[in-house]
């Protein structure tokens, strides 16, 4: 079979990239010369299926802050000039279109429907319409170089032949829903340079063994990231955090779980690759400086002198916090706190806002989120073709670039498939701006 584009993988940024490339191919009321317009490969036995996982089954698909903060990448220019293509409104604008009632929840944008499956449902049915012919269990191993665009082989020996080809291929993270990683692979068959893959929004594992004991604890708190080089001098007290977030942690009797270290956590599993040492500081008063924590500690047990250390802190932390604190403070469980010195308050303090954890590995692929690596933004133009290979264009996760927690990586790939989609099928419209500055 022939085409005019092949998509190889059918995730939401393949889907994205199959609706406009098919909608240029209706508006242009041009004819594909015999070929099928679009044919999009999927690996799996249906396509989306990563979707349906997204925002714990309900589909946190954007959100209405975007910053370039919320995306991390060697090439933020890139992201931005991406993203001024395909923004947030225009991609809500898109989804109401489809038949999606949006449902903002702090700037959080879910379907009302509240199930992931609502935004695939509506992806595949306005696929129907279109000039995409979708081919599943089809996974792609190989992409060759001919003289009028490119051969791909599939699993079984057969080959595809298209003028163009978007790589939709996912990374490696949720192998089990089809990203395994083989699109790195074929990219890099064909001379692309592959920033090694690691994982991202995930959980980090610490060495410290009283994890076990505050197993369960969820607290509101702070986690900075810091990073070094272990044959180099390096002191927490000078250095600035690699990266930082706040929100409610959960520990685990591995280490830390939650938003906040699912944040941090691609800069540990870049560092720990590199054979860099990362400390995690986690500070479980965040709402107070040092001094001011200390003066509150210090007025408290002024007024209840009494109380033994853990009734102290109790209506302020979790019990099994308490216990902890104490006991990484050395303090005894038994003198009344109305007898504790200043320095032994500035302990308390200093363990309470400071505690230090050695990281010594991330969650694997199977339990990350997305991937962190991939296809250099250098490497692409501002259409996300290939500087090496015209007419091969890349989108989504394949691509360095992920976003935080909160909707970013999905709108990575509604921004990166509408761009490779629209620019792949060659017909230019009247608003095909890449060059345009925002709101211009």
């Amino acid at each position: 079979m022939t085409a005019e584009i092949i998509i190889i993988g059918g995730g939401a940024s393949g889907l994205m990239a199959a609706i406009e490339a098919g909608k240029q191919f209706v508006a242009a009321g041009t004819g594909a010369g015999g070929r099928c317009p679009v044919l999009l490969l999927e690996r799996m036995d249906r396509p989306g299926k990563k979707i349906l996982a997204t925002g714990n089954g309900r589909c946190n698909f954007s959100n209405t802050y975007m910053d370039e903060a919320c995306f991390r990448s060697d090439t933020p220019e890139l992201v931005k000039q991406v993203l001024n293509q395909f923004d947030q409104e225009q991609t809500t604008e898109f989804f109401k279109e489809l038949g999606i009632m949006v449902k903002n929840r702090d700037g959080y944008l879910y379907p009302m429907s509240g199930q992931a499956s609502s935004i695939l449902d509506v992806l595949l049915t306005e696929l129907e319409r279109l000039p995409v012919k979708i081919l599943t269990s089809s996974p792609a191993e190989k992409i060759s170089r001919i003289r009028d665009g490119y051969q791909v082989s599939i699993a079984g020996g057969k080959t595809y032949t298209g003028k163009k080809v978007i790589m939709a291929c996912g990374g490696c993270a949720y192998p089990k829903l089809g990203s395994d990683g083989s699109g790195f692979w074929l990219a890099k068959s064909l001379g692309h340079k592959i920033i090694p893959p690691v994982p991202a929004l995930t959980s980090l594992y610490a060495r410290q063994d009283f994890f076990k004991q505050i197993s369960g604890v969820r607290a509101d708190g702070r986690i900075s990231l810091y990073i070094y080089n272990p044959q180099e001098p390096y002191s927490l007290k000078s250095e600035k955090p690699a990266a930082w977030d706040r929100g409610e942690l959960q520990l685990t009797d591995y280490g830390i779980s939650g938003i906040p270290a699912f944040q941090v956590s691609r800069f540990a599993s870049r560092a720990l690759a590199q054979g860099k040492k990362v400390t995690a500081v986690v500070d479980f008063m965040p709402d107070m400086n040092d001094g001011e924590f200390f003066v509150y500690l210090w007025e408290r047990a002024s007024i209840k002198p009494h109380k033994t250390p853990e009734q102290f802190l109790t209506g302020i932390f979790n019990k099994k916090l308490c216990q902890l604190f104490i006991k990484m403070a050395k303090l005894s469980r038994e003198p009344e706190v109305g007898n504790f010195s200043k320095k032994q308050i500035h302990s308390l303090v200093a363990v309470i806002k400071g505690l230090k954890i050695e990281i010594t590995k991330t969650g694997d692929f199977d339990h990350a989120q997305v991937c962190a690596g991939g296809v250099g933004g250098r490497e692409l133009d501002g259409h996300l073709q290939s500087v090496l290979y015209p007419g091969l264009y890349f989108t989504g996760e394949i691509i360095d670039v992920d976003g935080i927690c909160g909707g970013y990586n999905l709108q990575w790939a509604w921004s990166s498939g509408y761009v490779a989609g629209h620019h792949a099928a060659g017909f230019p419209q009247k608003d095909d701006f890449v060059s345009r500055p925002k709101g211009q």
